[in-house]
């Protein structure tokens, strides 16, 4: 297939928490690599060993081999327009199709491609999914009032409705900024948010049968709410949002816990403006938006700057923060080392 790489190479240090002016001078420059010449742009990120695999905007998954420098494109059909969401599980690559029907497709890691849907998802929104081994949890929009949840026990190949119902807010829905609103803490325990007029945390610990219910105390609107969660162990997590529409409104924009979601509470130090991602890497958090991409050394009470930008998405190798930006573009970041 086509190679559709085109990179630039520039190398920047990691540097310790306090050195914010010196930390943004040298992320300036980056390693970043285009994988399409075009206006689109990713919100699903997976790395799979020197793997990125890719989820864009425009419905196509893309391959690119950190060691090899080379990209391709290895998934597109016209039926499906954008992908919010990559996980693996097994020997597959499962990328969450987020348009007015939802879908899943495999693709196999030898080539095999299969496209999975129910008749109930039609005309559901699903807004990401996570995994651990065959295990997976999904959420979707709600429809008549309850929210879309399923789960898995064999790789995504089926999917069955969770027992514990959880009905909605009018106005209230799931933000799929980065498939990111979605985790698994165990194989029993699921957890999502939800934004809108009202921003809620839930919680399951007996595979969705029944849910914990937090109130997030998030500005109410159409464009805000909690976009994103990351829990760095089963007790402590991390909630980012904002208001897409006021992308510098840092008032309520991040929130974080020490109890297992039981409790939330506001950042000492915010991040500086609406975020679309939170990701955690080696003790730090990182978390991305349209005006940059900010970093905590204590677990969400207090955020830095670390990057200058436009960013959607989050992952990261064991040295380098990756971070998807517009115009079909990857960038790089070494990650900081603390002492």
């Amino acid at each position: 297939m086509k190679n559709l790489i085109c990179s630039l190479l520039v190398f920047v240090y990691g540097l310790t928490f306090g050195q914010t002016d010196k930390l943004l001078a040298k992320n300036e420059g980056n390693k970043t690599f285009c994988y399409e010449e075009s206006s689109t742009y990713a919100r699903g990120l997976l790395l799979d060993r020197d793997r990125l695999f890719i989820g864009n905007a425009n419905g196509g998954v893309y391959y690119y081999n950190i060691k090899s420098n080379k990209s391709m494109l290895i998934f597109k059909l016209q039926s499906i327009d954008e992908f919010r969401d990559l996980e693996k599980s097994g020997d597959y690559i499962l990328a969450l199709h987020s348009g007015t029907d939802g879908k899943v497709v495999k693709i196999g890691l030898d080539g095999s491609i299969k496209i999975i849907e129910k008749p109930e998802w039609k005309g559901v929104f699903l807004d990401g999914f996570d995994f651990i081994g065959k295990r997976g949890f999904m959420m979707g929009d709600p429809t008549n009032g309850v929210f879309n949840l399923y789960h898995t026990s064999d790789e995504g190949e089926t999917w069955t409705k969770c027992e514990g119902e959880i009905t909605s807010k009018e106005g209230e829905a799931g933000f799929a900024a980065s498939g990111t609103n979605v985790q698994m803490l165990n194989n029993s325990t699921y957890a999502f948010v939800s934004g809108g007029t009202i921003s809620h945390f839930f919680k399951s610990t007996d595979n969705g049968k029944t849910w914990l219910k937090v109130v997030l105390p998030y500005y109410p609107g159409e464009s805000s709410g909690a976009y994103s969660m990351c829990f760095a162990d089963e007790k402590r997590g991390v909630i980012v949002g904002g208001d897409y529409a006021s992308p510098n409104l840092k008032m309520n924009t991040s929130f974080f816990t020490e109890d297992g979601g039981e409790s939330w509470f506001n950042a000492e130090t915010q991040a500086r403006g609406y975020r679309s991602c939170v990701y955690f890497a080696h003790g730090i958090y990182y978390t991305c938006g349209t005006n940059g991409i900010d970093y905590s050394t204590n677990y969400g009470i207090d955020w830095k700057p670390f990057a200058n930008g436009s960013f959607f998405s989050l992952t990261s190798t064991p040295t380098q923060l990756i971070a998807t930006a517009k115009n079909g573009t990857i960038e790089f970041f070494d990650l900081i080392r603390t002492k």
